[in-house]
């Protein structure tokens, strides 16, 4: 785990980005006045948020496939 700065990550993010994609680093731990605010971790296909609408994240949903008209009222409505 390596710990970095704000400033540092952003002067060299896509360096950073390598490395966890690469494997040499599991995680990447950001601090700000010394403080954690945030991780950068491999993101795995079967884990990877889903965009919708205007750019609204969903980390916790889970892609789903719609075989009829029903399923997409079921899945969009809830009924």
């Amino acid at each position: 785990m390596r710990t970095i700065s704000i400033y540092e990550l952003k002067a060299q993010l896509s360096e950073y980005i390598d490395m966890i994609e690469g494997g040499e680093e599991e995680e990447i731990v950001i601090l700000k006045n010394n403080k954690t605010v945030a991780r950068i971790t491999k993101c795995h296909e079967d884990e990877a948020p889903i965009r919708l609408g205007a750019g609204l994240l969903v980390a916790e949903a889970k892609p789903f496939v719609l075989k009829s008209d029903e399923d997409r009222l079921d899945a969009l409505f809830g009924y």
